[in-house]
Protein backbone atom coordinates (compact mmCIF):
# COMPACT_ATOMS: atom_id res chain seq x y z
CA UNK A 1 0.00 0.00 0.00
CA UNK A 2 2.76 2.48 -0.85
CA UNK A 3 4.81 4.30 1.74
CA UNK A 4 4.68 3.29 5.36
CA UNK A 5 6.08 6.66 6.44
CA UNK A 6 3.81 8.61 8.80
CA UNK A 7 2.23 11.75 7.38
CA UNK A 8 3.63 14.99 8.72
CA UNK A 9 0.81 16.88 10.43
CA UNK A 10 0.60 20.64 10.21
CA UNK A 11 -1.82 23.05 11.88
CA UNK A 12 -2.31 26.32 9.95
CA UNK A 13 -3.78 29.27 11.85
CA UNK A 14 -4.98 32.45 10.12
CA UNK A 15 -8.10 34.58 10.50
CA UNK A 16 -8.47 34.82 6.70
CA UNK A 17 -10.12 31.75 5.18
CA UNK A 18 -8.73 32.39 1.68
CA UNK A 19 -5.15 32.42 3.01
CA UNK A 20 -5.79 29.10 4.76
CA UNK A 21 -7.22 27.58 1.54
CA UNK A 22 -4.21 28.61 -0.59
CA UNK A 23 -1.62 27.47 1.95
CA UNK A 24 -3.45 24.21 2.72
CA UNK A 25 -3.75 23.37 -0.98
CA UNK A 26 -0.02 23.91 -1.53
CA UNK A 27 1.01 21.90 1.54
CA UNK A 28 -1.45 19.09 0.69
CA UNK A 29 0.15 18.81 -2.78
CA UNK A 30 3.55 18.48 -1.10
CA UNK A 31 2.48 15.48 0.96
CA UNK A 32 1.56 17.08 4.27
CA UNK A 33 -1.59 16.41 6.29
CA UNK A 34 -2.98 19.86 7.06
CA UNK A 35 -5.67 21.06 9.46
CA UNK A 36 -6.75 24.70 9.66
CA UNK A 37 -8.03 27.03 12.37
CA UNK A 38 -9.46 30.54 11.99
CA UNK A 39 -8.53 31.63 15.55
CA UNK A 40 -6.07 30.99 18.37
CA UNK A 41 -8.87 29.56 20.52
CA UNK A 42 -9.79 26.97 17.89
CA UNK A 43 -6.10 26.14 17.38
CA UNK A 44 -5.57 25.53 21.12
CA UNK A 45 -8.56 23.19 21.19
CA UNK A 46 -7.22 21.27 18.19
CA UNK A 47 -3.78 21.00 19.83
CA UNK A 48 -5.39 19.48 22.92
CA UNK A 49 -7.13 16.84 20.76
CA UNK A 50 -4.39 16.07 18.22
CA UNK A 51 -0.62 15.79 17.90
CA UNK A 52 0.89 18.13 15.30
CA UNK A 53 4.47 18.22 14.04
CA UNK A 54 4.32 21.88 13.00
CA UNK A 55 2.19 24.94 13.73
CA UNK A 56 2.19 27.82 11.23
CA UNK A 57 0.39 30.89 12.52
CA UNK A 58 -0.19 34.40 11.29
CA UNK A 59 0.74 37.05 13.85
CA UNK A 60 -2.31 39.19 13.07
CA UNK A 61 -4.97 37.06 14.76
CA UNK A 62 -7.91 38.41 16.74
CA UNK A 63 -7.92 38.18 20.57
CA UNK A 64 -4.61 36.30 20.96
CA UNK A 65 -2.08 37.23 18.30
CA UNK A 66 0.33 34.66 16.84
CA UNK A 67 3.09 35.50 19.30
CA UNK A 68 0.72 35.09 22.27
CA UNK A 69 -0.54 31.81 20.77
CA UNK A 70 3.02 30.48 20.52
CA UNK A 71 3.79 31.58 24.10
CA UNK A 72 0.62 29.83 25.31
CA UNK A 73 1.47 26.63 23.42
CA UNK A 74 5.04 26.68 24.75
CA UNK A 75 3.70 27.04 28.32
CA UNK A 76 0.83 24.55 28.10
CA UNK A 77 2.32 21.84 25.91
CA UNK A 78 6.04 22.17 26.70
CA UNK A 79 7.83 19.04 25.38
CA UNK A 80 4.76 18.12 23.28
CA UNK A 81 4.77 21.52 21.53
CA UNK A 82 5.25 21.34 17.76
CA UNK A 83 7.87 23.24 15.80
CA UNK A 84 6.34 26.67 15.13
CA UNK A 85 6.49 29.31 12.41
CA UNK A 86 5.20 32.84 13.02
CA UNK A 87 4.19 34.66 9.83
CA UNK A 88 4.43 38.43 10.24
CA UNK A 89 4.20 41.52 8.05
CA UNK A 90 6.46 43.63 10.25
CA UNK A 91 10.23 43.59 10.34
CA UNK A 92 10.42 43.75 14.12
CA UNK A 93 13.76 43.29 15.88
CA UNK A 94 12.06 42.47 19.20
CA UNK A 95 10.05 39.72 17.47
CA UNK A 96 13.17 38.29 15.87
CA UNK A 97 14.96 38.31 19.23
CA UNK A 98 11.95 36.68 20.93
CA UNK A 99 11.87 33.85 18.37
CA UNK A 100 15.65 33.36 18.55
CA UNK A 101 15.41 32.78 22.31
CA UNK A 102 12.82 30.02 21.95
CA UNK A 103 13.53 26.52 20.70
CA UNK A 104 12.01 25.41 17.37
CA UNK A 105 10.41 28.76 16.53
CA UNK A 106 11.06 30.77 13.38
CA UNK A 107 9.65 34.06 12.06
CA UNK A 108 8.69 34.27 8.39
CA UNK A 109 8.14 37.63 6.65
CA UNK A 110 5.09 38.31 4.48
CA UNK A 111 4.58 37.93 1.63
CA UNK A 112 5.42 34.32 2.34
CA UNK A 113 6.86 32.21 -0.44
CA UNK A 114 5.14 28.83 -0.40
CA UNK A 115 8.16 27.33 -2.17
CA UNK A 116 10.42 28.62 0.63
CA UNK A 117 8.00 27.36 3.30
CA UNK A 118 7.85 23.87 1.77
CA UNK A 119 11.67 23.86 1.58
CA UNK A 120 11.93 24.82 5.26
CA UNK A 121 9.41 22.11 6.22
CA UNK A 122 11.32 19.51 4.21
CA UNK A 123 14.57 20.58 5.95
CA UNK A 124 12.88 20.51 9.34
CA UNK A 125 11.38 17.05 8.89
CA UNK A 126 14.61 15.72 7.43
CA UNK A 127 16.49 16.99 10.47
CA UNK A 128 14.08 15.39 12.96
CA UNK A 129 14.04 12.07 11.11
CA UNK A 130 17.85 11.86 11.46
CA UNK A 131 17.82 12.55 15.22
Amino acid sequence: MGENKAMKRILLVDNQAHVLRVMKSSLDRNGYEVDTALSADVALGMLRENQYDVLITDNGLDKLDGQQLIDTISDQFQSRAPAMFLVTDTDDEALEQWSAELDRIECLQKPISLRYLVGRLNELFGKYEKE
